[in-house]
C-alpha cells in the first residue's frame, strides 16, 4: 500500500467549514469536553458505521464486529498546550475505540516539544515545525500494532505525518489517521505558500480571549 508521508492512509468526513468548524472551536477553545465527544461518536458513525444508541442522555456507539481486525491500538494526537485541561482528540477518540473494539492508548503519543502555531506557515514550514515534535511515551503500547490515529482537524497533514513518524520509530507496523474534518482549499497552494485558513485565523483570536 502506498504511504502519505509514513502513513498508511487517512480519512475525514467533513469539511472543516460551517457549524462543524464552530463545534470545533467550542470543544478546543469553550471548555466544552463533552462536545468532542459527541464529535467522535459522529466520527464513529460515519467512518464506521457504528449504530448509535442512547443509554440516557448519552448518545453511545455500539461495537461493529470486525473492525479490531484491522487495527490493535487507538491513539490521539497529543494537546499542544495542558491548560486547557483536557485533550480534545483524546475525548473523539473514546467513542472510536467502543466502535472500533481495540484499547484506547490515551498516553502512548506525548510532545517532545512546543511547536509554533501552524496558522500562517507554509506547508514546507509546516513540515519543519512538527518535524521531531512528538516521542512515544509508552513503547509497549504501539510497539508491533496496527495504529489508528486519531485527531480533530487534518489541514496539510503534517501533524498526522510526524506523529506517525514517530509511532513507526517506536516499532508500530502501520499508522492510519482519522479526523473529524479536513480543509479544503480552493487551490492547492505551493509548498512555500503562506496556510492561512479563516479557520485557523479564528483559533487565533480565540485563544486571545
Amino acid at each position: 500500500m502506498s504511504t502519505i508521508w509514513g502513513l498508511s492512509g487517512a480519512a475525514a468526513p467533513y469539511r472543516y467549514t460551517g457549524c462543524v468548524r464552530s463545534a470545533v472551536l467550542r470543544a478546543k477553545y469553550q471548555g466544552e469536553p463533552w462536545t468532542a465527544v459527541e464529535l467522535g461518536v459522529e466520527m464513529a458513525r460515519l467512518l464506521f458505521g457504528s449504530e448509535i444508541v442512547m443509554r440516557g442522555a448519552e448518545p453511545t456507539p455500539q461495537r461493529v464486529e470486525g473492525l479490531s481486525l484491522g487495527y490493535d491500538a487507538i491513539v490521539p494526537v497529543p494537546a499542544s498546550s495542558k491548560k486547557r485541561g483536557y485533550n480534545v482528540p483524546e475525548r473523539m477518540a473514546r467513542p472510536l475505540a467502543k466502535a472500533v473494539g481495540v484499547p484506547l492508548a490515551a498516553n502512548a503519543l506525548g510532545r517532545a516539544r512546543t511547536g509554533r502555531h501552524q496558522a500562517g506557515l507554509s506547508l514546507d514550514e509546516r513540515l519543519v515545525n512538527v518535524a521531531g515534535a512528538f516521542r512515544v511515551l509508552e513503547p509497549d503500547n504501539v510497539d508491533g500494532k496496527r495504529v489508528l490515529l486519531v485527531d480533530d482537524v487534518i489541514t496539510t497533514g503534517a501533524t498526522a505525518a510526524a506523529c506517525a513518524q514517530a509511532l513507526l520509530d517506536a516499532g508500530a507496523q502501520s499508522v492510519f489517521a482519522v479526523a473529524l474534518a479536513t480543509v479544503e482549499f480552493d487551490a492547492l497552494p505551493s509548498r512555500s505558500q503562506p496556510i492561512a485558513e479563516t479557520a485557523e485565523e479564528d483559533e487565533k483570536e480565540i485563544e486571545k480571549t
